[in-house]
């Protein structure tokens, strides 16, 4: 099992980019997420009929989909999950 970790830069008004790094033998980059949370981003989620909880499990989704992308096979989060679905979750709240 691959053990990762998200790293997420700093985030932007509209938009967070958070890097994917393989912690299993040493560090390594794998990929990069860009989790955007926009108002035009967010009113697409809202006219799917999502509301604050589906718009985040939407983007829990997202970044889980794109772990699976770059990391092949299982994998476990060891560290920045959390920290990142803490930044989303704040812009998200805004137009909710």
């Amino acid at each position: 099992m691959r053990k990762i970790k998200l790293v997420p830069d700093k985030p932007f008004h509209n938009r967070c980019e958070i890097a994917i790094i393989d912690m299993t033998d040493g560090e390594k980059r794998r990929g990069k997420i860009t989790a955007e949370y926009a108002r035009a981003d967010i009113n697409q989620l809202q006219k799917q009929g999502l509301d604050y909880d589906g718009a985040m499990n939407y983007f829990r989704e997202m970044i889980d989909d794109v772990i699976r992308y770059y990391i092949l096979g299982d994998w476990e989060c060891v560290g920045g999950y959390d920290e990142t679905m803490e930044i989303i979750a704040s812009h998200v709240k805004l137009y909710y």
